[in-house]
């Protein structure tokens, strides 16, 4: 029996559609931990409440296969955060990851990402890693991890010396964390969720879809 095959979208599709959830609900939704059936669980229950903006930590187990598998089926659902390399960002890349979260500024993410139409944030803390980010093409900076460097206050003055940089705060946050960020100018938001020790994952799900 011949195998059944699935028409992917292009990577510029993913990217136009990601663009569009963007600025519809301005939210990533990025889950940390050790146990992909978490999840799955978890994602799943995002998805349903209208999150599709769903990213995955690098480091989960078993995250390549099940990212290849849902491509084998016609489906590239997820981002993938905590890339530290070019090299991670092609096995992501070419597992069928929807976005791109990188640890550090990295011109090679950076180039890999643009070569292959995928929407990418650079992780950046400092004004000078701002700027190099800047010059080597990223699409948008990850303030990663925006909590530990000083929250809201250290947003508000990178973006006082780069108004026109579009900036995402990724890190463990609450809701009205995220909120205040997006008050405060960031073109989106990037709650990390740590499947490990949260306790109730889908009662901290629910709350984001409140964040204005």
């Amino acid at each position: 029996m011949q195998k059944k095959r699935f028409d992917l979208p292009s990577n510029r599709v993913i990217y136009s559609q990601t663009m569009e959830y963007i600025e519809k609900e301005k939210t990533f939704l990025l889950f940390k931990g050790n146990n992909l059936d978490a999840f799955i669980e978890s994602s799943s229950y995002a998805s349903e409440k209208g999150f599709n903006l769903i990213g995955i930590d690098m480091k989960t187990p078993g995250l390549k296969d099940h990212l290849k598998s849902l491509k084998k089926h016609g489906q590239r659902r997820f981002g993938v955060f905590c890339v530290s390399s070019k090299k991670e960002a092609r096995i992501a890349i070419n597992a069928g990851a929807s976005f791109i979260f990188s640890t550090h500024c990295d011109r090679g993410i950076i180039r890999r990402c643009n070569r292959e139409t995928v929407f990418n944030s650079i992780g950046c803390l400092t004004p000078s890693e701002l700027a190099a980010a800047n010059e080597f093409g990223a699409r948008t900076i990850s303030i990663f991890p925006c909590n530990k460097m000083g929250g809201v206050s250290w947003f508000v003055f990178l973006r006082e010396i780069f108004p026109k940089l579009r900036f995402i705060p990724t890190d463990k946050m609450n809701p009205s964390e995220a909120s205040r960020y997006l008050r405060e100018g960031a073109y989106a938001v990037a709650p990390i969720i740590d499947l490990e020790i949260t306790k109730y994952p889908i009662g901290l799900i629910e709350d984001f879809k409140t964040i204005k």
